[in-house]
């Protein structure tokens, strides 16, 4: 298999599927100037960065073998396979109005459809033609703006033409404007993944004339079919949460190859890299001072009592969940955010209704296990406590982060309950977190049961 990586974990993944006897192509030149690498050919997958940098993406046809390469070596990370651009023929279950979305039967399970995302008649039982971008919770989420995945190229129905950001010479994004020009006017839009980059014209240019000929046999498929049913499958691509501890593992991969101050990969991912690009710039200096020193400079600039403040929720799912709120106080290590809570909805764990005032002091520490969430009325009197248990957590100074682990602890007076071990013990199943982990989840679980931690 022959990977190209680009982002901000290059340096530590090339090291590390490097180690694992993967052959490393088309690197930046940072790479290639760190590891000499000669890497010949077309890349078969491509790894790079996720939006939010707490993680990698990885795609193409040994995504499967890369992805458990890098997800065997650390130790809290959180892989998920998804699949997306799946292709049905659906039926209008019933229009939703007040929810602005039009729920689909597509045969195995429903969908939503956006009521922007579809310009037909608006019709109980009529047949429309959909497909997934992703999903919320439970349900597919649809669009009828069609998209067709190739290796090299994706064409977007009324779409826009774009080259990936990681293809840079010039050259290569001369040759790809030119076959845009040849395919304009067809209603369709380009957009060329990294994967062209290196391929000769006339490959590309006959995949997209490929491309154009799937859209006509699903459009022949669609206007044939009578009954719901999936018309063409999805492409397959993984996501890699990585932990706090993964960081420091993937630092001690860079460090391997090149100076890396302790936290880099941290701080690369809160988006601190031109501080950290200028102290490993630095010579003949204790990297530990440096790095001490740079946090210290960090927290400087929060949290701060009275400041906004958000705590992302990593789930395992893909999904993350917001927590917002003032700080009310920071020593250094304790973090303590004031939250509202919102009347008419139900305390998960602890049970009963949110009144109108009530509100939760949640209390965190830079790499713990726990984050402590006291629910009180607007009084002041303690409601319950709500142990949620995840990765070490990462303090930032305007949010914390970290990826929760689904069992938890619950506390309502002298009673205390672990719950949602199922989720666990289906995660785990699952492969998306290792044994490891999630046996570290249940012992910090059960030392809050014992009352050996707070």
């Amino acid at each position: 298999m022959k990977v190209k990586i680009r982002g901000i974990y290059a340096t530590a993944l090339t090291q590390l599927l490097k180690e694992n006897g993967v052959d490393i192509i088309q690197p930046s030149s940072v790479i290639d100037q760190r590891f000499d690498i000669n890497g010949t050919g077309s890349a078969t997958t491509i790894v790079y960065d996720k939006d939010d940098l707490n993680g990698i993406t990885i795609s193409g046809s040994n995504a499967t073998e890369v992805t458990d390469i890098i997800f065997k070596k650390l130790t809290d990370s959180a892989v998920k396979k998804m699949e997306i651009g799946e292709i049905y023929c659906g039926k209008i279950k019933r229009i939703e109005k007040q929810n602005n979305q039009i729920i689909v039967d597509l045969g195995d399970e429903e969908g939503i459809l956006p009521f922007q995302s579809y310009w037909g008649f608006l019709k109980e039982g009529e047949k429309v033609l959909v497909q997934v971008k992703g999903r919320y919770r439970s349900k597919k989420i649809l669009s009828t703006k069609l998209r067709i995945f190739g290796q090299n190229a994706i064409l977007i129905k009324d779409g826009f033409t774009k080259i990936s950001r990681y293809i840079k010479t010039e050259s290569e994004k001369k040759k790809l404007e030119k076959i845009n020009s040849e395919f304009s006017g067809k209603g369709w839009g380009i957009l060329w993944k990294s994967f062209a980059e290196g391929k000769s014209e006339d490959e590309l240019r006959k995949e997209i004339e490929h491309l154009y000929s799937q859209e006509k046999e699903i459009s022949e498929k669609f206007n044939q079919m009578n009954e719901v049913g999936l018309i063409k499958e999805g492409v397959k691509i993984y996501t890699i949460e990585f932990g706090a501890i993964s960081k420091k593992e993937l630092d001690d991969l860079r460090k391997k190859v090149i100076t890396t101050i302790p936290g880099h990969h941290f701080l690369k991912s809160g988006n601190y890299s031109i501080v950290v690009d200028f102290a490993e710039s630095l010579e003949n200096i204790d990297y530990n001072i440096i790095s001490n020193k740079l946090n210290k400079v960090l927290m400087k600039n929060g949290p701060h009592p009275g400041k906004y403040y958000e705590i992302i929720q990593k789930k395992v799912n893909g999904r993350d969940i917001i927590l917002k709120g003032f700080v009310e106080s920071f020593d250094g290590e304790e973090l303590t955010i004031k939250r509202k809570l919102y009347a008419g909805k139900k305390y998960d764990g602890i049970g009963g209704q949110i009144m109108q005032g009530d509100y939760a002091l949640t209390k965190i520490n830079p790499n713990s296990w726990i984050v402590k969430h006291t629910y009180f009325d607007k009084n002041g009197i303690q409601k319950g406590v709500y142990f949620n248990i995840n990765t070490p957590v990462e303090i930032y100074p305007a949010f914390a982060r970290y990826i929760d682990l689904e069992v938890d602890v619950v506390k309502k007076g002298d009673t205390k309950e672990i719950i949602d071990k199922d989720k666990l013990e289906r995660v785990l199943s699952d492969g998306i977190i290792k044994k490891e982990l999630a046996d570290k989840a249940m012992e910090i679980a059960n030392k809050i049961m014992k009352g050996e931690t707070k």
